[in-house]
């Protein structure tokens, strides 16, 4: 039986947080003060013919995998995207967005991070194929930070072609990180 205060702690303060949901709430925090230190312009910048996304358009796209997670009930379904959606102009709503993935990650119970769940995704370029198989929440939310460093990076060069200077490690996967740490 919980005393009062040990029922108090766990009601109002969150748990501790897994490692793999602290790297996601790094990966996160780095977005959200990359989004800071830009300009609502420099959000809507792409640059063809080499990148032909938009900022905004590649943390619409992380941001999905992140909407994936954070509704799915037992179900992650990565085929469903918000292409067009207002949080491709609007750095304010991606960083609202952000803001609240990082809070509800700080709330996330760790058992429920090892629960099995179902996963969906589209598998071909030529004909609509999709695969669903078996994973954990923490398993997809490891790839879902995964997948935004890479798309930090698709933004950084971006801003790098229009010569819009931005953190040196924004985009580094954790183990260039390390290995930059290491030297």
């Amino acid at each position: 039986m919980l005393t009062t205060s040990e029922n108090l702690a766990q009601t109002h303060y969150p748990p501790q947080p897994t490692v793999a949901t602290q790297g996601c709430i790094e990966t996160l925090e780095q977005g959200y003060q990359f989004l800071q230190s830009i300009t609502d312009e420099q959000y809507c910048y792409a640059a063809p013919p080499h990148i032909t996304s938009t900022v905004g358009q590649h943390f619409r796209h992380l941001l999905d995998v992140f909407q994936a997670i954070y509704h799915a009930d037992g179900i992650i379904d990565y085929n469903q995207r918000r292409r067009g959606d207002t949080v491709e102009t609007s750095r304010q709503k991606a960083i609202a967005e952000i803001d609240e993935f990082i809070h509800w990650l700080n709330w996330i119970e760790p058992a429920s991070l090892t629960k099995p769940v179902r996963m969906l995704t589209e598998v071909s370029l030529t004909q609509t194929e999709v695969c669903e198989m078996m994973s954990t929440q923490e398993r997809e939310l490891t790839f879902a930070a995964l997948h935004a460093t890479h798309h930090f990076a698709m933004a950084k060069a971006t801003l790098s072609l229009h010569h819009v200077e931005t953190d040196d490690a924004l985009g580094y996967a954790p183990t260039t990180a390390s290995y930059l740490r290491g030297k």
